[in-house]
């Protein structure tokens, strides 16, 4: 049973972003879960109490804010790589899409939860390193994959 996906380019298009967005929150996930392990007490924060928010969040170790940065970084990376994989031709447009709904996310989370200046600029900064790294990458990978299918 082969499994191919359909020659349609906006198809396509949708299956890349949707995929990219599942593994961006899988990254995302993984590296917060880490953090939390280093830092539990983040884990336990109520989130709708934004007095106990801005007093932890003011004393939590600036290592601790970076973790959350990292997996941030780490989620646009993975997600822009799969998207630029799967939508072939079209990957430098699904790394674009995907790009904006990441960031469209970030700044949504930031305006809810009371963070400090720093990680705010540094968090939005970091994910045009990250997504750029990962539409690289991508580009890279199918540049090698055709060279190598053209080779044989």
């Amino acid at each position: 049973m082969e499994i191919s996906i359909p020659e349609s380019p906006h198809f396509r298009n949708i299956i890349a972003i949707v995929f990219g967005l599942m593994f961006s929150a899988i990254a995302v996930g993984s590296v917060e879960m880490l953090g939390h392990q280093i830092y539990p007490e983040l884990a336990d924060l109520d989130y709708e109490d934004d007095a106990q928010m801005r007093v932890i969040l003011s004393k939590a170790p600036a290592t601790a804010l970076a973790c959350i940065i990292a997996a941030w970084t780490c989620g646009i990376f993975f997600g822009c790589f799969v998207a630029g994989v799967m939508g072939t031709e079209q990957g430098t447009f699904c790394c674009i899409v995907l790009s904006g709904i990441v960031v469209m996310l970030a700044v949504t989370m930031l305006s809810q939860i009371p963070m400090p200046k720093w990680f705010t600029f540094l968090g939005l900064v970091m994910l045009i390193p990250g997504g750029l790294a990962g539409w690289w990458l991508s580009r890279f990978t199918l540049d090698k994959l055709q060279r190598s299918v053209i080779d044989k």
